[in-house]
């Protein structure tokens, strides 16, 4: 009896046993990453842990996944933006690789920077990380938003390069610009000047309307481009042509608004002002005579220039102070 009994409280307490292990327990969760891993101004952010080599790509992959899409953790890094081209392939770093970054930031990231700013720094040095500091090839003040990083050279940041990579003058990019910059046959003024006569210089990188969506750079005047009493110059994007530019002949004196009146045969004295071809370099469009007539229509006439103009031309219609040649003032002797 005695036997019987301790068999059936031994059995109750084993059934109790199980029976309280077998009832449903709530999982206790716990977080993979700290609370602040995707935050970019945390110093708990993934990108930093990254850095300071606390954590590993190989750590990401365990969970991840080796190509970093999913792995057990069934989340892929690749559905955020920052992860579009990270960790970078191959020739990233290498010009003449296919992998090389330029070609990627043109064409998937329209030139906006910002992005490599989430893991270099908003100078690019890499947050004092050397193996991150993109200012070791880009030297320049500016690091990567330097003016020729994506347009021009060492000499100056107007084409060519263009933002396609072309060289040749007969590319829209690329046309006239080394002409108007350092072609010094006629003037030294309008180059001083330098992209300000066509185009709104940008204050910075980011400045609004510098890299947007427009198919083509905003080709916009300034007073010394306009100093004509003509009408306003006209870029025309299609013809890749110019008119009514003050530097190329669209200029108008009036006798009546002169002190030298004298000078007149006509009541204005006027320009050429013949169509520019943006891409005509070499096509006969800068000799002396194509802007304004020798000497201009409404001009007394005259056999050479250098008797009023000695200052700039000489007797064989050679300019001998280009600081003199179109620069927006009348010179006499």
């Amino acid at each position: 009896m005695k036997v019987r009994l301790l068999f059936i409280v031994i059995f109750s307490a084993l059934a109790l046993y199980f029976t309280g292990c077998l009832e449903q327990k709530d999982v206790l969760e716990v977080s993979t990453h700290p609370g602040a891993w995707m935050d970019e101004d945390s110093p708990d952010f993934h990108g930093n842990a990254i850095l300071r080599e606390s954590f590993s790509l190989e750590g990401c992959q365990s969970c991840h996944g080796e190509d970093n899409r999913g792995g057990t953790s069934q989340v892929s890094c690749f559905s955020s933006a920052c992860h579009s081209i990270f960790p970078h392939p191959d020739g990233w770093a290498d010009s003449l690789s296919a992998n090389f970054h330029e070609g990627f930031i043109a064409e998937e990231l329209s030139w906006q920077l910002s992005a490599c700013q989430a893991c270099h720094g908003l100078d690019y040095s890499g947050d004092g990380f050397a193996v991150k500091n993109c200012r070791a090839c880009h030297t320049q003040p500016e690091g990567p938003e330097a003016c020729n990083t994506c347009h021009g050279s060492n000499v100056n940041p107007a084409p060519p390069v263009d933002l396609e990579n072309n060289t040749e003058t007969s590319a829209a990019g690329v046309g006239a610009h080394q002409n108007h910059l350092v072609d010094s046959t006629w003037s030294t003024v309008y180059q001083a000047n330098t992209c300000e006569n066509c185009h709104r210089l940008p204050d910075s990188y980011a400045a609004e309307g510098h890299i947007d969506n427009t198919p083509h750079p905003e080709v916009i005047f300034n007073q010394f481009a306009s100093d004509s009493l003509l009408a306003p110059p006209v870029w025309n994007d299609e013809d890749l042509t110019c008119n009514n530019v003050y530097c190329h002949g669209g200029f108008q004196f009036r006798r009546e608004d002169s002190q030298n009146s004298w000078g007149f045969a006509d009541s204005v004295i006027t320009g050429n002002n013949p169509t520019m071809l943006w891409t005509g370099v070499g096509v006969g469009q800068a000799f002396c005579g194509t802007c304004h007539d020798l000497p201009p229509a409404g001009h007394i006439a005259a056999a050479t220039c250098e008797t009023c103009h000695g200052r700039v031309v000489d007797a064989n219609f050679n300019i001998i102070d280009k600081s003199l040649h179109i620069n927006g003032q009348i010179e006499l002797f």
